[in-house]
């Protein structure tokens, strides 16, 4: 589960949040982070892991003028999970051919 934070310095703001994720860690803060950081819209994005025994990962998102972070943020989960589908989907793909080999042989 994400829960949104505001920056505690400068307040609420449409261009940069943290979101923090409960029971995430390294897997999808690299992944999301390498998603959107391919955007043009982002400025800045990275996550951490502020301590081992701490279980949150901290995403950090900035956005260009003209855009709002939660769009942004929207735009990347979609464009992940089209990434997770298409290794699924070529995942079960070579399962069923080495299946279908071996079966043969």
């Amino acid at each position: 589960m994400a829960e949104l934070q505001d920056d505690e310095d400068i307040g609420p703001s449409e261009l940069d949040r943290t979101f923090i994720f409960e029971d995430e860690g390294h897997t999808l803060g690299s992944l999301i982070t390498y998603v959107l950081e391919s955007f043009p819209e982002t400025d800045f994005c990275a996550y951490s892991i502020r301590h081992p025994s701490e279980n949150k990962m901290y995403l950090r998102l900035k956005v260009k003028e003209g855009n709002t972070v939660e769009d942004v943020f929207k735009h990347g989960i979609q464009e992940l999970n089209k990434m997770l589908n298409h290794v699924k989907k070529t995942f079960k793909k070579s399962i069923s051919a080495y299946e279908e080999n071996t079966s043969t042989a």
